[in-house]
């Protein structure tokens, strides 16, 4: 219990009204923007990035399995770290914001397409994978938001605990993967959404911790001091 407590206080529980409040706000932002992405989901599209690479690229049904994860871990993810590290909470907030902005921004001006493959079958796969394709456009790929979102997942877990941040990065690789082998996104799409992540949670974590070091900064609860990791 004490470890428990010890931990906690770390979290939303050990913060300033005000930083709590900021947390709360930071969810309900992710929530608002990541809403945006249906109403740009349609065409006309830009860009085809396919290559020969991408055409080879076999359809492998049980991969919609981790694809499907993203959401349920995403919550979870973003409540164990409101919890237990709210330095990790914000700067991973913020970087997952970050990104849906980013890669709306190339939605909006510069569509991209993919060609998905006909799904037969009555299996639970099949059927699994036929409903991410009638839920999901086949636009809105470039950069790819499960690239980016599950990085800026793993990135985090990494700087929260080590053993777990092994764990996630292994997740976020076979929802990388998953991308390819349910045909959703192209390589190009791969890279763009890894850019995006690394490129967000750098940013981020360089701001956040100047604002803690900075003379002039309030620092609201200075458990939080502590490294993350």
């Amino acid at each position: 219990m004490t470890w428990l407590r010890g931990e906690l206080r770390r979290g939303v529980v050990g913060a300033g009204r005000r930083q709590a409040a900021a947390a709360l706000v930071l969810a309900l932002a992710v929530f608002l923007v990541s809403q945006v992405y249906d109403a740009l989901n349609h065409g006309p599209n830009v860009l085809f990035l396919r290559t020969p690479l991408d055409q080879a690229m076999p359809l492998v049904k049980v991969f919609v399995i981790p694809y499907i994860s993203l959401n349920p871990v995403t919550y979870v993810t973003l409540v164990i770290f409101l919890l237990f590290r709210i330095r990790v909470y914000d700067s991973a907030a913020l970087s997952m914001i970050t990104a849906l902005l980013v890669s709306y921004t190339f939605y909006l001006l510069v569509q991209s397409y993919v060609a998905r493959p006909v799904v037969t079958g009555d299996d639970l796969f099949s059927q699994l994978l036929r409903g991410v394709y009638r839920g999901d456009n086949p636009y809105n790929d470039f950069p790819s938001l499960h690239v980016s979102i599950s990085t800026v997942l793993a990135i985090h877990w990494w700087r929260f605990n080590r053993r777990a941040g092994w764990v996630a990065a292994v997740w976020a690789i076979v929802v990388i993967a998953s991308t390819q082998l349910v045909h959703q996104h192209y390589l190009a799409d791969v890279a763009g959404g890894l850019l995006v992540a690394f490129g967000a949670s750098w940013v981020w974590r360089g701001v956040l911790q100047g604002a803690l070091a900075s003379p002039r900064g309030i620092v609201i609860n200075p458990v939080a001091r502590q490294p993350p990791g």
